[in-house]
């Protein structure tokens, strides 16, 4: 994990949204641009008909398919960043490591970025170290993994403690690691808000830590 992380390819041909409902479709659709995943869009006749690996459709449309892995619209509004879990989880080769690491920049904005399979998942800033650990604790709970790592910079050292401890007060399957921060900030521009943060996040994620 002291490398980048590694890439899944994300190919339209895998991935298709396959609804005539105009507001799912429109709900699904936006998900994934801002996501930035390809995919196909076809009609669920369509859709039945091809080999696609991932299938995205609404309970109305299930019957259309031949399979129980279809990945339904109302998950969406479970937590956003499971809708791609379960994404990146259907299209990972066997050979990937399953492993959740989500690395946590405290200070006046709380920076956040989650792996996934060895994938970028999701980031975040937040403002509250309340929104913090609740964001923190849905991608721990909501996400199947073998492996879940938390790993904490110590930059802000009351904070650092404290998103530990409650973390550790809620979920005790979790592996604490406490980062060093030195150096994570250097090559990130200090002009773009929230950048800076989820920069400095990112590299507490791929760093090896202090076991809590």
């Amino acid at each position: 994990m002291n490398g980048k992380p590694l890439a899944v390819e994300l190919n339209s041909n895998q991935i298709v949204v396959a609804t005539v409902e105009g507001r799912p479709y429109y709900k699904i659709v936006s998900t994934l641009k801002s996501m930035n995943i390809r995919f196909s869009s076809l009609s669920p006749e369509e859709a039945s008909r091809t080999n696609a690996k991932i299938i995205i459709t609404t309970k109305n449309e299930a019957p259309f398919f031949r399979r129980e892995d279809l990945i339904f619209d109302f998950q969406l509004d479970m937590f956003p960043p499971l809708f791609k879990a379960m994404i990146l989880k259907n299209l990972s080769s066997n050979y990937l490591e399953d492993i959740l690491v989500v690395g946590v920049d405290p200070g006046n904005r709380i920076g956040i970025y989650v792996l996934y399979l060895h994938a970028e998942l999701c980031s975040a800033v937040q403002i509250s170290m309340k929104d913090a650990v609740k964001f923190i604790v849905n991608t721990l709970s909501c996400i199947k993994s073998s492996k879940k790592i938390l790993k904490i910079g110590n930059g802000d050292w009351i904070k650092c403690i404290h998103i530990a401890q409650e973390i550790r007060n809620l979920n005790r399957s979790v592996r604490i690691e406490i980062v060093n921060e030195f150096g994570t900030s250097r090559n990130i521009l200090p002009n773009r808000r929230g950048h800076r943060d989820v920069g400095s996040a990112k590299s507490i994620a791929l760093r090896t830590g202090r076991v809590f």
